[in-house]
C-alpha cells in the first residue's frame, strides 16, 4: 500500500513539474527572472510556514540541521532556479531540457560518492545515458544550438549540479526533519536571496501586474511549490537519491503532452523515440537482477 502511495506520488509530481513549463511558457507578467522565482518561494514559503504547526512538526534545530538548510536554500533554490530562470532568458525551453536532462547521472555520481549504499554500477550509468539521450529525441527536431549561448547552456548544466547536490544532501541528513519545515526553511532562504539577486539585477522587486500573471504565479507558488515539494522530500526520505531525480526525464516528457493536448503543438516521431528511450532507460537503471529475473519468468509462463 505504502509503495503504492509513493509510486502514485512520484506520478503526481511528474505531472505538476511538467505542467509547470506550461504555466512559465503562457507567462507570468514578464517579471524579471530572478524576480519570479522569489516571489514564487516566498509565497510557498509564507505558505508552508502556516502549514508547519498545523500538522505537529518542529523547525530544524541545531547547527547540523541548520547547515542542511541553508545549504538546500542556496543550491536548490537560489542556483538551481535562479540559473534556469536566468538561463531561459536566451534559449529555449527544449534546450533547458536537454541540459537539464543530465541531473539523474550527476545524482548518480554525487549519490555514489556522498550516500552510503547508493552505488553507481554500469547498468544504472547505462540506463541514466539512455534516459538523457531520450530527452534530447524528445526536442532534438526543434532545437537550434547557437554558439553565443555557451554561458546559459551552462547555467542549466550548473542548476543540475546543485540540484543534484542538494537531493544527495537532504537524502543523506534531512531524514529528520518534516518535509513541510524543511520546505518552508529552505525555500524563505532561497527567496530571500533571489529577491536579492533581482535588485542586483536591476529588475527590483516586483508583483505580477495583472490577475493572469497572478494565476500563474499563484500555481507556481501552491500547487509547482507547496504540493510539488512536500512530496518530492517526502520520497526522498523513502527512496533513493537516484529514484527520485529521474523525475528530470519523465517531465519534459509530460511537458510536450501538455502543450499538444493545451496549445496544440506538433508532436513527432522523435517525441515517440524519445519516450521510449526514457522508459527503457529508467527501468534499467532501477531494476534489480532479482527483479529482471522474476519479471523474465512471469512472462515465460
Amino acid at each position: 500500500m505504502r509503495d503504492a502511495l509513493r509510486l502514485t506520488g512520484f506520478v503526481l509530481l511528474c505531472i505538476i513539474w511538467g505542467s509547470t513549463w506550461l504555466v512559465i511558457k503562457v507567462g507570468y507578467g514578464g517579471l524579471g527572472p530572478f524576480n519570479v522565482a522569489g516571489v514564487r518561494f516566498a509565497i510557498a514559503a509564507a505558505v508552508l510556514a502556516i502549514v508547519v504547526p498545523l500538522v505537529g512538526a518542529r523547525w530544524p534545530r541545531g547547527k547540523a540541521e541548520w547547515t542542511l538548510v541553508v545549504f538546500v536554500g542556496v543550491l536548490l533554490f537560489l542556483g538551481d532556479y535562479g540559473l534556469i530562470y536566468w538561463a531561459e532568458q536566451y534559449i529555449d525551453s527544449g534546450l533547458t531540457a536537454i541540459l537539464f536532462g543530465t541531473f539523474p547521472l550527476l545524482t548518480m555520481v554525487f549519490a555514489h560518492v556522498y550516500v552510503p549504499g547508493e552505488h553507481l554500477t554500469r547498468r544504472k550509468l547505462a540506463g541514466g545515458i539512455a534516459a538523457s539521450l531520450g530527452v534530447a529525441a524528445l526536442f532534438g527536431d526543434r532545437v537550434h544550438i547557437d554558439a553565443s549561448h555557451a554561458g546559459p547552456m551552462a547555467a542549466i548544466i550548473g542548476a543540475a549540479a546543485c540540484a543534484a547536490a542538494a537531493n544527495v544532501a537532504t537524502k543523506r541528513h534531512g531524514g529528520a526533519i518534516h518535509s513541510a519545515a524543511l520546505n518552508a526553511s529552505t525555500m524563505l532562504i532561497g527567496a530571500v536571496l533571489l529577491l536579492a539577486a533581482s535588485s542586483l539585477a536591476g529588475d527590483g522587486v516586483k508583483l505580477p501586474p495583472d490577475a493572469a500573471s497572478w494565476a500563474a504565479v499563484t500555481y507556481l507558488s501552491l500547487i509547482g511549490s507547496v504540493v510539488a515539494f512536500l512530496i518530492y522530500f517526502s520520497l526522498l526520505k523513502s527512496w533513493t537519491a537516484t529514484t527520485v531525480s529521474f523525475f528530470g526525464v519523465f517531465t519534459p516528457a509530460i511537458a510536450l503532452l501538455l502543450g499538444a493536448a493545451i496549445l496544440h503543438e506538433r508532436l513527432t516521431v522523435w517525441s515517440l523515440v524519445g519516450s521510449v528511450l526514457i522508459l527503457a532507460g529508467v527501468s534499467a537503471a532501477l531494476t534489480t537482477s532479482r527483479q529482471r529475473h522474476y519479471l523474465r519468468g512471469t512472462i515465460s509462463t
